[in-house]
């Protein structure tokens, strides 16, 4: 298991706010997309980074960003 969290950054994750825990997954595509039909809502991305990642933040029905980290 491998978890990620994003780095502080006063855009996107300001000093403060909690810290995003990233997961990581076979396509951020489908998870992303079976996780909106279940009630997450969209938050940022989904971006492609460097060494052939695609990664992307949902918020949970409880209001808890959390992201998903996988393959380009």
């Amino acid at each position: 298991m491998e978890l990620g969290f994003h780095p502080a950054d006063d855009t996107r994750n300001p000093r403060g706010g909690s810290p995003v825990v990233y997961w990581a997954v076979e396509s951020v595509d489908t998870t992303r997309t079976a996780l909106l039909d279940r009630g997450c809502t969209h938050h940022r991305g989904p971006l492609d980074i460097d060494d052939g990642r695609r990664i992307c933040q949902l918020v949970d029905p409880f209001g808890t960003v959390f992201g998903l980290d996988g393959p380009a």
